[in-house]
């Protein structure tokens, strides 16, 4: 017999986990804002309303009688799944443990319980109090909105007059106005991402992440994931991991963290977790290429029922990657070399949609401005560093811009 299944958003993101439910039988039930999105295409029904409108997506939730309800990639959705599902008694992770996921101040509490280092924070609602607090902590300090995601609204801060430049449009991603302004820690910057299932834990894959030199911003360019740790550092991160997706509860699902080495003293920072798959096709590709496990495909079973616990078994330890870029601020003039990298051994999928000639491009400012990703996939660490070295080679982009033609960001 069929299941229903509701998804929430369709964006881009979302097209994987759809299709793949999709390809398995389920009828598609998506829930997401008017718009052009791709995901409705491969949907069953859709309802037009705000995934974080609970009491709407309940209504729909019990008039369609959905056997569970999943998302993918976005954190904004994952309160309203919790809570709709606690309330029908579907499978759940319930809407308190999803808190400690999306609410930054509420993780940031939670995980120092744990024991689980996080840079000195507070919460401010106001300039005045982001200004004391700031000061006390000491200059340089990063200032996030409190239930943002992707990065928007996050900013490293270097001086009061910074802060006061940043602090309205940070606050206006926060849907509680709220940000925590937090020490800044610098170091080599790791992702991690498993799966949970009875309240038992898997980390799945690591990767130290490279970002794009963009002054005050997190927005990662490339990362490498694999199963197996290279050292010590990210032996121990991993039982971090283990240690903080069990301490919150989490009954089941994919999730991503981060965290910091801090440079000299090696200490472990958490930055954030999230009870859903990353961005950028980690969960949909990137944790299926390097391990062979199919997470997705795991939340799907869990989320409307099929079984209730899952023994993850027999993890391959291959190598597999993205590769991210921006363009400067102007209008596309050439684009070369697609069919190329796309024939290249190792690269796995290549996203360049929507960049076409003639399109307008902006200056990079959150994870939500990267392009691609370029899907790879090696034996080992050299091998993707050359197929990445050899998509550089080949692949370019021209920008027109106010300073003449520009080509690719990479880094």
């Amino acid at each position: 017999m069929y299941k229903k299944l509701m998804v929430l958003g369709a964006a881009k993101s979302q097209v994987p986990i759809i299709k793949l439910a999709k390809k398995r039988g389920f009828e598609i039930i998506v829930v997401s804002c008017n718009g052009n999105y791709p995901g409705l295409k491969f949907a069953d029904k859709i309802y037009e309303i705000d995934i974080c409108d609970k009491e709407k997506v309940l209504e729909v939730a019990k008039l369609e009688q959905v056997d569970g309800i999943v998302t993918d990639q976005l954190d904004f959705p994952v309160p309203t799944i919790a809570y709709v599902t606690e309330k029908l008694g579907l499978p759940s992770i319930g809407y308190g443990c999803a808190l400690k996921f999306t609410n930054k101040y509420i993780m940031r509490n939670e995980s120092i319980k744990l024991g689980i280092k996080s840079p000195k924070y507070y919460k401010v609602s106001t300039l005045d109090e982001a200004r004391e607090k700031s000061l006390d902590i000491g200059f340089p300090v990063v200032m996030k909105p409190t239930d943002s995601a992707g990065s928007r609204g996050v900013s490293v801060v270097k001086t009061i007059t910074e802060l006061e430049n940043n602090f309205e449009s940070a606050i206006a991603y926060s849907t509680d106005n709220c940000l925590i302004i937090e020490k800044y820690i610098q170091g080599a910057d790791y992702g991690i991402s498993g799966f949970a299932s009875n309240y038992k834990f898997t980390n799945l894959v690591i990767g130290k992440r490279q970002l794009f030199d963009i002054p005050g911003a997190f927005i990662p360019s490339s990362t490498l994931y694999t199963s197996s740790p290279d050292n010590c550092s990210e032996e121990q991160m991993l039982k971090i991991n283990k240690t903080l997706i069990e301490g919150f509860g989490l009954k089941f699902g994919v999730t991503h963290s981060e965290y910091i080495v801090e440079e000299g003293t090696g200490d472990i920072y958490l930055v954030e977790c999230a009870a859903r798959g990353a961005a950028i096709c980690i969960s949909s590709h990137l944790i299926p290429l390097a391990t062979g496990i199919d997470a997705n495909s795991l939340l799907l079973d869990v989320a409307v029922g099929n079984v209730e616990e899952i023994e993850i078994q027999n993890i391959e330890s291959n190598v597999a990657g993205y590769l991210a870029f921006t363009l400067p601020k102007g209008f596309v003039k050439d684009i070369r070399g697609l069919e190329k990298i796309q024939s290249v051994p190792g690269v796995q999928k290549v996203y360049i949609d929507p960049i076409h000639i003639g399109m307008e491009t902006k200056t990079a400012t959150d994870k939500g401005n990267r392009m691609g990703p370029i899907i790879i996939k090696g034996k080992n660490k050299e091998q993707c560093e050359n197929i990445i070295h050899e998509i550089k080679s080949l692949f370019e982009i021209d920008v027109e811009t106010s300073e003449g033609i520009k080509g690719i960001i990479w880094h």
